[in-house]
């Protein structure tokens, strides 16, 4: 069996040309399709979220809280988009105490920046955070759900 490279078309050994069959896709046509498939598959694969582990430090009356995550890098073209890159994104809350529900107004925020709706709730090493942006939309944050809360050690907090 050849094939002929011009018209697609493939000759038996017995001399008739016939057109290829329908529905069947070239090799390399398979392999290119099925390696994009694989590629897609595998960015969509590559993990993100909020870590489960919350650390918080004491500096006098407040207490910080800090929270990290996995975000997907923002692609603007289609082969960015398929390497599925990830990067680790911190967020640090003040907190005015480390136990019970603490609202979403009191906690302080860098000036420009919307403030929060919502709540933090604290029992015993656990914490819930339920946090909104406050600017009427009821935007939740990215950082919502559930934490254990570890306290920093001394030395690495300086």
């Amino acid at each position: 069996m050849q094939r002929r490279a011009d018209t697609e078309a493939v000759i038996f050994s017995e001399g008739v040309a016939r057109p290829p069959m329908p529905g069947v896709m070239p090799t390399m046509r398979r392999i290119f399709l099925t390696a994009i498939c694989f590629a897609a598959l595998a960015s969509a694969c590559s993990w993100t979220g909020n870590y489960e582990r919350a650390y918080y430090t004491q500096h006098g009356a407040t207490y910080f809280v800090e929270m990290k995550g996995r975000r997907r890098l923002l692609a603007h073209d289609p082969l960015t988009a398929l390497r599925g890159r990830t990067y680790e994104e911190t967020l640090t809350l003040e907190l005015p105490r480390i136990e019970g529900a603490i609202d979403g107004g009191k906690i302080p925020t860098r000036p420009g920046y919307r403030g929060y709706t919502g709540r933090v709730v604290i029992t015993k090493v656990k914490m819930r955070v339920e946090l909104y942006y406050d600017d009427n939309t009821k935007h939740p944050l990215p950082w919502n759900g559930e934490y254990t809360l570890v306290q920093k050690d001394r030395a690495e907090a300086k």
